[in-house]
């Protein structure tokens, strides 16, 4: 059997599965969407911030509940890109992609980024 019947045998071209092709594609048009959801959690949190009486221009820490309310929504947007590059980057790599640990790569380090960074200021303010 050569290889190219192994490869149609198996419905495998070029070393990865069609599976995998779709979910490196998918995993990288998630990384391209993360400045996008950046950018709408700001909208997000600034606007719930408001909604609840709050001026975010104003530079003073709203009470915790209040940034709960507007952080956790705001978060949840933020991070979606980034945790879909994840799985799909992994799941890229898992079904023949070995590239597709890159944008797995991205969005565990902007996943870390933003705990961090939206975490960080609550904690040194206590």
């Amino acid at each position: 059997m050569t290889s190219m019947q192994r490869s149609s045998a198996t419905g495998r071209t070029g070393g990865t599965a069609p599976t995998g092709r779709r979910s490196l594609q998918l995993a990288w048009i998630s990384v391209v969407l993360i400045p996008v959801a950046f950018i709408a959690a700001m909208f997000i949190g600034e606007g719930l911030l408001t909604v609840q009486g709050y001026d975010p221009e104003a530079g003073q820490f709203p009470p915790l509940g209040v940034a709960l309310r507007a952080a956790l929504p705001a978060g949840l947007v933020m991070m979606a890109p980034a945790v879909a590059a994840v799985v799909f980057g992994f799941r890229a790599h898992r079904h023949g992609a070995p590239i597709g640990i890159i944008p797995a790569v991205i969005g565990i380090v902007v996943v870390a980024y933003g705990l961090v960074a939206n975490t960080l200021p609550w904690l040194l303010a206590l």
